[in-house]
Formats: C-alpha cells, structure tokens, sequence
C-alpha cells in the first residue's frame, strides 16, 4: 500500500523529520453531579500539529529553490485563510500555521529547515431566529400576553405640579 504524501496546504516537504498530533479534551474542573452527562462538561479543543520538514535545493536541482519555499510558508501564514494538511494518518482540515521556526547552521547551507506548528480553526454554522417585528407582534399587547390583577390603584396627588412647566 503507497501512503500518501504529507502536504501543508499547497506545500509538499521534501522530508518530514517528525511529526506531533495534539487530539486535547478539556474537562471543566469543577464537580459535577451525579448522573449528570459528562459529555456536558468537557470538549474538543483545536487540534494542534506540528512538523519538522526540509526542502533542499538538490531536490529541485537549483540554488534558490528552498528560498521560494520559504516565501510560500511564509504568505500561507499571513494569509490567513484556513487549509487543509494531508498526512499518512489522517487530513487535518481548517488549519492555520500558528508558528514557523526556522533553522539554519553551517551544515545545511542548501538546505530549508522549517518546524511548522499549525492550529485548527474551529468553524461553526449559525442561524438567525426571526420573531416578528416586535412593533407589530406588541401592537395589541392583550393577544401576547396574559393579563395579571395587580389590585386597585389610588390616584396621589401630584403637590400642585401639574406636568405643564406650572
């Protein structure tokens, strides 16, 4: 069986050196009660994945290749518009680069080292609920309501001002 390629987005890495997966659950940490439904209290955070990948310029056959890559990495994080990762295990939908750390030392001077850690955006659907224009659903207040019996009412007097600048 061929296992698929890892690809960040559009990127292929031409090595992948290691590879995390962080699947987390939060569960609240206060009491719950009993035979209350603990799927109530906990749920999914964000997945979170991070690759160590190289690219070298011998792999494309010129200088300036893991340059072009490295620009790539970088527009794909301030674009900012969720992607999808592709590993042998599984795809991760929805992802952002969170973090590029880039290594470079005398060793590797052809070569583009990248640790690549990147977040899940968790995105939801949401509906809007009409209830009537409230002008027109109030305008007889006696269909929409009930009707309570606050007693009888004495009328004060109002101490000689009369409402009208007097």
């Amino acid at each position: 069986m061929i296992k698929p390629r890892r690809i960040i987005g559009t990127v292929i890495p031409d090595v992948v050196v290691e590879e995390v997966a962080r699947d987390n659950l939060f569960v609240t940490q206060h009491p719950v009660e009993q035979g209350a439904s603990i799927s109530d209290h906990a749920f999914s955070m964000p997945v979170e994945l991070e690759m160590q990948c190289g690219w070298s310029n011998s792999t494309a056959g010129y200088v300036g290749y893991i340059d072009l890559v490295y620009q790539e990495m970088l527009s794909l994080q301030a674009m900012r518009e969720p992607f999808t990762v592709y590993t042998p295990y599984r795809a991760y939908p929805n992802m952002l680069i969170s973090a590029l750390e880039r290594t470079t030392d005398e060793r590797s001077p052809g070569a583009l080292l990248l640790r690549v850690g990147m977040r899940e955006v968790i995105i939801v659907s949401t509906e809007v609920a009409s209830i009537g224009n409230a002008k027109s659903s109030q305008a007889i207040p006696q269909k929409t309501t009930t009707s309570v019996s606050a007693g009888t009412k004495q009328v004060k007097p109002s101490n000689g001002y009369a409402g009208n600048g007097a």
